[in-house]
């Protein structure tokens, strides 16, 4: 009797220490495993490794960040497959690849949807939170969006006016409809190839042209392939940075404040000086020698128009929110017209 007694006192000790465990926030360190095409040594690897040593700091270690910088998890759709078997818990993705998570999250990199920073920076201060909110409630967690200002056709010719562009191989991402239907409303037949393969079609003229940041151009050695930039601005590029929710969720509740807290900060702080590094690259690949090229003020109209129209067109068959699209125009001409409490 008493061997029974001992044997149930030591069942219910076992029990409650399972359900104690179960119930208790993971205190064993967990690593938080990354992918993002920035090349090791860049800027953004660097003040992102910073920002990972901080979190393991405040977390005395439990929270870790594994980065596999320059594309050494291959392209955004590689990348994808291995998120959804659980390889890799998230990624740093630009715009052209964010509509896998949430459609409407492409919003800003709409093409001629902004003329400028200033208009893009009035539209995303009004925006902002309601696009974070959008992905955090399709499963991703994000720490804000980092601009990286415009991306300008760069081409192996000079390309002035509409019919320079005859003939032309354009590199469009894959995963992005919308540039996809630019490109074609700009009488011009894309060339669908991931981020990671556009250096060789450019050196194997696969394709002749790119529409990219002066930045990006650089960093990806993009630039090396080229011969002129024309002097419009086509599309508002933007990174962030995205963790499944599922995987976040796992950790401490204190050691999610901490994270959001600092990833927070390193993605301001891109922020704030993307707009200005990608000024710099452009004035850097001019000196380098690329040749800049004016676009015919009598033509840019009617690429504009041709433009709106595919944005309007692919936004009627879903690919993007036509309401959504319709409020952004009219917050950027509110902007425009100097509107102090536009009525959008």
């Amino acid at each position: 009797m008493q061997i029974q007694t001992l044997y149930f006192v030591r069942v219910k000790q076992i029990v409650f220490t399972v359900v104690l465990l179960c119930l208790a926030p993971l205190s064993t360190a967990q690593t938080i495993k990354i992918a993002t095409l920035a090349p090791e040594g860049s800027s953004w690897m660097n003040d992102m490794r910073a920002g990972a040593a901080e979190i393991k700091q405040r977390t005395q270690g439990r929270v870790e960040f594994k980065f596999y910088g320059g594309g050494v998890q291959g392209n955004d759709n590689q990348v994808l497959r291995k998120m959804r078997i659980g390889q890799l818990h998230g990624g740093a993705f630009t715009s052209n690849a964010v509509s896998v998570f949430q459609k409407n999250a492409q919003l800003y990199a709409l093409p001629m949807l902004f003329a400028n920073s200033e208009e893009a920076r009035y539209v995303r201060a009004i925006m902002d939170q309601s696009q974070r909110a959008a992905l955090e409630d399709a499963g991703y967690v994000n720490f804000g969006f980092a601009g990286g200002g415009f991306a300008f056709i760069m081409s192996k010719r000079p390309i002035s006016k509409p019919s320079d562009t005859k003939g032309l191989k354009v590199w469009v991402p894959d995963n992005d409809p919308m540039a996809f239907g630019a490109i074609k409303a700009m009488g011009v037949s894309p060339v669908i190839l991931p981020l990671t393969d556009v250096l060789t079609g450019l050196q194997t003229e696969l394709i002749d042209t790119i529409m990219a940041p002066p930045a990006a151009a650089i960093v990806l050695q993009w630039n090396t392939a080229v011969n002129y930039i024309t002097e419009q601005p086509l599309a508002y590029i933007f990174a962030i940075l995205i963790i499944e929710k599922k995987a976040f969720e796992r950790l401490q509740a204190d050691d999610q404040i901490i994270v959001r807290e600092v990833m927070e900060q390193v993605y301001l702080k891109f922020d704030q000086r993307g707009d200005a590094e990608n000024a710099a690259a452009h004035v850097a690949l001019l000196e380098d020698g690329i040749q800049s090229v004016s676009l015919d003020a009598k033509q840019l109209d009617v690429w504009k128009a041709a433009v709106r129209d595919s944005n309007h067109k692919l936004a009627a068959e879903g690919i993007i929110d036509l309401p959504l699209l319709i409020k952004a125009e009219c917050y950027v001409n509110a902007f425009r017209s100097g509107s102090q409490e536009p009525d959008c």
